[in-house]
């Protein structure tokens, strides 16, 4: 069934008719354009374009059209159909005959297909937010339960300072956290509504968009018709929001792969979401935190698709439009699939607080904390620096911990060294030196954890 063609005086060529065909991939918003079509039945029996009687048949063809939805009785047909619009007006037509080709008055599919859209992402933002949460739960707890797990943070991919296996955890939480806000903000751009915008410039029916708003949980109704009907930045920002979550993802993932190797030895992955080799049998492989790394790409590449998609677009609706769904579509279904998982994941995962405490025992991650105690005696910062600096360096060639070197020995380094250095020269005693409000000392640290639980929760 065609929309249109009373212009035109040959039939469309075969070829063409199913290469601009949307239906194989936009027949996911079929629910969404029937709750759409409900609304609007609704409001043209309002204004006296429907009657009473015909908006029973409407309505009731709505309903068997839902049912044949969800029986699988709706098809695709891409020889049939331009898009997911024409399917359900055929359909009405078929259950509620000649009131069918009233429906569309005074609206336009570009205005159609952006509020389609807009209910579909509501829908899977609202369950993003969600599952987010939950996987902030996850962190939170396992940031719990390690809280006192001492281990190195790294710059440069080189051991940095002590820290505690609670405090990253933490730090994956706050990045998630911003993205939870990131969603929350994509949801109120798109819950915005088109309807009434017409084709670009409105319609001279008098369309009740106050109640149409209403009527479909519109939070707001677009100032300008051009805009409302032709805008795509509510698929710009949750597509933005999508890379940027799955970029922290990443980095989480690549964290674990590495804890996982033997070089460190810091956790054991969990057999239920590892998988093995088909030909060595030692191996146990981090492959679902591979599989993540390996999706932000994808996820970045659909953001890319829809930048290079808008950037040439002059002012209203374009055909060009089509292809968003294909971009969004696809990284609604990576990220889902991500967070069905990786809350689970990450809570069977085991950590090895011991390699992790063993790693430090060098104490060279004590080295900032030495030079700083330095500075609180008066030892000009760049002369401190340097003067453990030299301890680290005789350390090595000593084969020497930290931790072994008497109060006799440091004073050979500088005199202003005195028995308050002594806790220092651990990493757990340096831990509970700290004194700013983001550091990850233990009094510190429960601060931090309350915040994170009431911040879970927003």
């Amino acid at each position: 069934m065609k929309l249109w063609g009373g212009r035109f005086k040959r039939e469309q060529g075969k070829d063409f008719r199913a290469f601009e065909s949307s239906i194989s991939f936009d027949f996911r918003l079929a629910k969404h354009d029937i709750e759409v079509n409900r609304a609007w039945a609704k409001m043209l029996e309002k204004i006296e374009i429907f009657t009473g009687d015909e908006l029973k048949k409407i309505l009731a063809a709505l309903d068997y059209t839902e049912k044949d939805l969800e029986k699988g009785r709706l098809k695709a047909d891409v020889a049939l159909y331009e898009d997911i619009h024409s399917l359900i007006e055929d359909r009405l037509f078929t259950y509620a005959g000649s009131a069918a080709k009233k429906l569309p008055a005074g609206r336009s599919r570009n205005e159609l297909v952006s509020a389609d859209m807009r209910l579909y992402l509501r829908e899977h933002i609202d369950y993003i937010l969600g599952q987010l949460k939950g996987f902030q739960r996850s962190l939170l707890s396992a940031a719990t339960r390690y809280s006192g797990a001492v281990m190195p943070a790294f710059t440069h991919m080189q051991q940095a300072v002590p820290v505690t296996l609670g405090h990253l955890i933490l730090s994956y939480f706050w990045k998630i956290n911003r993205d939870k806000k990131f969603f929350k903000y994509a949801l109120e751009e798109t819950n915005v509504m088109p309807l009434g915008g017409g084709a670009a410039g409105g319609t001279t029916i008098p369309v009740d968009t106050d109640f149409l708003m209403t009527e479909l949980g519109f939070s707001r109704i677009f100032e300008n018709s051009i805009d409302g009907t032709s805008s795509r930045d509510f698929v710009l920002l949750f597509l933005e929001a999508a890379v940027s979550l799955q970029l922290h993802f990443s980095g989480i993932c690549e964290d674990m792969i590495l804890f996982s190797t033997s070089y460190f030895s810091y956790l054991h992955l969990p057999d239920e979401y590892s998988t093995g080799s088909s030909l060595m049998p030692q191996k146990k492989n981090p492959d679902f935190f591979e599989l993540v790394r390996g999706k932000t790409g994808r996820v970045a590449g659909s953001l890319a698709a829809l930048i290079n998609l808008l950037k040439g677009l002059p002012s209203g609706y374009n055909r060009d439009l089509q292809e968003d769904k294909i971009s969004l579509f696809d990284t609604v279904d990576e990220i889902e699939a991500i967070l069905t998982l990786f809350p689970s994941v990450f809570s069977a995962l085991e950590f090895d607080t011991e390699a992790m405490l063993k790693s430090v025992e060098q104490g060279t991650v004590c080295a900032q904390a030495l030079a700083e105690f330095l500075v609180t005696k008066g030892v000009p910062f760049r002369k401190a620096h340097e003067i453990i600096g030299k301890i680290v360096s005789d350390n090595e060639l000593a084969s020497r911990k930290m931790s072994d070197i008497k109060l006799s020995d440091l004073k050979v380094y500088s005199e202003f060294f005195s028995a308050e250095v002594i806790p220092l020269l651990e990493p757990g005693g340096v831990l509970k030196q700290l004194a700013t409000s983001s550091s990850p000392s233990p009094l510190m640290f429960e601060q931090q954890l309350r915040l994170a639980y009431e911040a879970a929760e927003e």
